[in-house]
């Protein structure tokens, strides 16, 4: 027994004790080094993402145009903040030891697949800012697009949302919207009134053109820097067709153009105009019945 406990003994005097050693010092100055990285990629984020924050805003500072929206600064701005802070990132993870290289290649193949499942999202995405750089219209705009009118309340770089006559909200996306005829009838800031009106055939023409050319002159809402037109428009069935011309304010339009129907009626049966409409003028032809009662015998004949 005691010969055994020796042998045991003598043994483990053997072992090779380096194989369980822990390099305590390596180890300690590899977690120093690491702490160090680590706190100074921490530092280099907070101090990067402040400095993206302040340098895209004086980026935009320097950008500002009466020519350029509210709408494409601030997309810009958050653009020119995300490039930024990408390249922060990217020199914190160069700064622990990561492999930069692997990490763009994995965004790229992240930005692939995500435009794959997000394609309809990215063709609004380029037709938002398409509207924003070329401005085919603006906020308080009214428009036509899509088969749909009314007032531009907001443009995003994904959607563009109107305001219809009748208080409904609709949602337009931009790459459909972009990639689409669009109608701005604001853009010039006034649109054409046009009033057609019949009068008879046997009404003095001239007449009636002075009496509504001064219904013209008579509305305020009815610019004066632009000419009135008046004339004989069509022929139809049973009247004279007039049209008239003028311009008024794009936000008037409306309202100018009711008041001028409401006007040229008034005018018109005051000076003993009356606006003829749709009829037919029947003519009964009487035969002698003897003839008539020929006529039949021989066809039965």
């Amino acid at each position: 027994m005691q010969e055994n406990t020796q042998n045991i003994m003598s043994g483990t005097e053997n072992l090779d004790f380096n194989v369980l050693n822990w390099d305590w010092n390596n180890m300690s100055d590899k977690i120093f080094t690491y702490g160090l990285q680590t706190i100074g990629a921490i530092l280099i984020m907070i101090v990067g993402f402040w400095l993206a924050e302040r340098l895209s805003k004086i980026i935009i500072i320097g950008l500002r145009r009466p020519n350029i929206s509210i709408s494409m600064l601030n997309f810009i701005k958050s653009l020119i903040s995300i490039i930024f802070k990408v390249l922060v990132l990217l020199v914190a993870l160069s700064t622990v030891g990561f492999e930069v290289t692997a990490f763009i290649a994995l965004l790229g193949g992240l930005a692939v697949g995500v435009g794959m499942a997000l394609q309809g999202s990215l063709s609004n995405l380029a037709g938002g800012i398409l509207i924003l750089l070329f401005k085919p219209f603006k906020i308080g705009d009214y428009i036509q697009s899509l088969d749909k009118k009314g007032t531009v309340t907001e443009i995003t770089v994904l959607q563009t949302v109107l305001l219809t006559p009748d208080m409904r909200t609709v949602i337009l996306p931009n790459g459909n919207v972009f990639n689409n005829p669009i109608e701005n009838y604001s853009k010039h800031g006034m649109r054409r009134v046009e009033i057609k009106i019949g009068i008879g055939y046997d009404d003095d023409f001239d007449k009636a053109k002075e009496i509504l050319l001064e219904v013209f002159k008579n509305e305020p809402l009815i610019l004066d820097e632009k000419d009135y037109v008046l004339e004989i428009d069509e022929f139809g069935d049973s009247s004279v067709n007039l049209a008239m011309y003028g311009y008024a304010r794009a936000e008037n339009y409306l309202k100018a153009k009711w008041k001028l129907n409401r006007s040229a009626k008034k005018a018109l049966d005051e000076n003993g105009f009356s606006i003829p409409f749709p009829q037919r003028d029947l003519h009964l032809v009487t035969v002698d019945n003897k003839k008539a009662q020929f006529k039949i015998n021989q066809e039965n004949n």
